[in-house]
């Protein structure tokens, strides 16, 4: 049977965006977050709205608007296997996904495997296709735990979108389940410092390159892999400094505008995932040719996500709420530091 539930916006979670400059649009404030358990598909379904989206300059909008970070909190106890983005009108038509600019969902109790800030569950852009695992493999939920769900969207087509509804599929298996799937955990790496504000930075001219690198928290096996470029990217790399060995290489799918549409998906399920060791170094390198002649203002992004499997003796770590690099990442997506956070929630 369907549960629905609607999760009111706690105070402490103001509209601090996620990325630099972008706010709100006004009339916004009727948008509010629904999130639907359908036990018999097995499915939960995330839905944020509406939203207006007039044309960029129509009685001086901006164009696009950030949502703040709504928290759920989970329904079920079980194993999350993937997710499916889409926006919608109020009939449930589908609307463009280049509405979408991205969309992250948060799991704040968790850490991130390359950096100690909150752990991304999911994220997509408009050329994000869906993510899904096989049967036998999920991250483990249990209900009541906390999400954070932040969305932008923005509109670069040529009419006006007056109700935009933001959608997230995601399937799972249910705790009772036999046989239990393997708990597997998702990963997330940047070109830029991960806790920062914005995660877009100017894009000079001709051929350029960003790279960040840290080692994982823990060792593991990782099981797929895909990225995130802006316009004139031509690849996103993940090496193993340590070795120099290339892990992946993706390289983006444009259409005849040069606009990209895709990201290719690695999968190395077949070889039961490839080895990472906690004691090496591994980088991500964003490359860009930017052929225009003139640097465009945060006009690049790099960014890598993936699906990691570690050893049954190896405990996922927790977050430290008083490292600088954590408390930075909660302040720029709540609005407020850990402490101040926690306490709220507790009320």
């Amino acid at each position: 049977m369907s549960r629905t539930l609607r999760t009111p916006l706690p105070a402490l979670l103001t509209c601090l965006a996620l990325w630099s400059g972008a706010v709100p649009a006004d009339g916004q404030t009727s948008a509010a977050l629904h999130v639907s358990d359908d036990s018999k598909r097995n499915e939960l379904v995330l839905q944020l709205g509406p939203y207006n989206l007039p044309l960029a300059g129509h009685e001086g909008h901006a164009g696009h608007v950030t949502t703040p970070a709504h928290e759920i909190t989970v329904p079920i106890s079980g194993w999350l296997r993937g997710y499916r983005v889409e926006l919608v009108d109020g009939n449930g038509r589908e609307l463009p996904r280049r509405l979408l600019h991205h969309m992250n969902l948060i799991a704040p109790e968790r850490r991130e495997l390359f950096s100690p800030i909150m752990l991304r569950v999911a994220a997509a852009g408009q050329e994000t296709a869906p993510a899904m695992l096989p049967r036998l493999l999920g991250m483990r939920v249990e209900r009541g735990e906390r999400l954070l769900l932040k969305a932008m969207l923005h509109n670069p087509t040529s009419e006006p979108h007056p109700e935009v509804y933001l959608r997230v599929h995601m399937p799972y298996t249910q705790a009772k389940s036999w046989p239990k799937p393997r708990s597997v955990f998702p990963f997330y790496m940047d070109v830029t410092e991960p806790a920062g504000e914005t995660h877009a930075y100017d894009l000079p001219p001709g051929r350029s390159e960003r790279s960040w690198e840290a080692r994982p928290a823990v060792s593991g096996r990782i099981l797929g892999v895909s990225g995130h470029l802006h316009r004139y990217g031509v690849a996103l790399r993940l090496e193993d400094r340590t070795t120099g060995k290339v892990i992946w290489e993706g390289k983006p799918r444009v259409d005849a505008e040069g606009e990209i549409t895709g990201m290719p998906i690695k999968r190395f399920m077949w070889q039961m995932g490839v080895p990472i060791h906690a004691d090496h170094v591994y980088r991500l390198t964003a490359i860009y040719e930017n052929p225009t002649g003139k640097t465009i203002p945060e006009g690049a992004m790099g960014a890598l996500g993936g699906v990691i499997m570690v050893g049954d003796k190896q405990k996922w770590p927790g977050v430290d709420p008083t490292d600088p690099q954590y408390a930075l990442d909660v302040k720029g997506t709540t609005g407020k530091a850990p402490g101040e956070a926690h306490e709220h929630h507790a009320h």
